[in-house]
């Protein structure tokens, strides 16, 4: 087992914040027709929480935060609650997924 990886019990390291996963590697892998990012990092996609037909997704491939904004109505926020929603999990287990994506 690598020294970074986290027991399901395992505390969240302080540092948790710089170890998330890069946003637009995260988000590349879990948005269906993700476009090129605009000048101000946001790119659109397919939203994975509804049928989605369009693109009504925005996802900011840029910083560490990974915001996101679903325009039919599903809500937005960071990455973590993207995965937090995606996955069915609670925040402190997505967190720790999150991790293990980064070892």
């Amino acid at each position: 087992m690598s020294r970074h990886a986290l027991k399901p019990s395992a505390r969240i390291p302080d540092n948790w914040r710089d170890r998330l996963p890069d946003p637009a590697m995260y988000y590349g892998q879990h948005v269906a027709k993700l476009g090129k990012p605009n000048g101000t990092g946001w790119a659109q996609g397919q939203c994975p929480f509804h049928d989605d037909h369009n693109k009504s997704l925005s996802v900011c491939l840029v910083g560490e935060r990974g915001g996101w904004r679903c325009f039919a109505g599903c809500g937005g926020g960071d990455l973590i609650g993207f995965h937090s929603r995606l996955r069915g999990l609670d925040f402190r287990t997505s967190v720790r997924e999150l991790l293990e994506v980064c070892r």
